[in-house]
């Protein structure tokens, strides 16, 4: 059922693995400092940028409520210069009326609107 090349290659493998897991206490200290140093180092960073964003998330979601509200007063002052007949804006959109001309190259038919 399995190879006997497979079976030899794996013997193999785990007399390699059983020699190099034979490190001196030295070498084996060494390897779980620099995993705790690397281990540490991440959870620091990791919380400095939860810090961070519960200090930039209230200021950005002050600074965008500010925005909403500065559009919808424009909103609104362009809505009662509507009703008012006035255009504030006349220098910026072209007024009722106004006649763009052009012509049509290609006009498809064959989707139903």
């Amino acid at each position: 059922m399995i190879d006997p090349s497979f079976r030899q290659q794996a013997s193999a493998w785990q007399r390699q693995f059983q020699l190099r897991s034979q490190g001196s206490f030295l070498q084996r200290l060494l390897a779980w400092l620099v995993l705790g140093v690397m281990l540490l180092v991440g959870a620091v960073f990791l919380l400095f940028a939860l810090l961070l964003s519960w200090i930039l998330i209230p200021i950005l979601l002050f600074r965008h409520r500010q925005r909403m509200r500065q559009f919808r007063e424009q909103a609104a002052r362009y809505q009662q210069a509507q009703q008012d007949g006035a255009n504030p804006y006349a220098g910026q959109r072209p007024q009722q009326g106004t006649v763009i001309e052009g012509e049509v190259l290609r006009k498809d038919e064959s989707e139903p609107r």
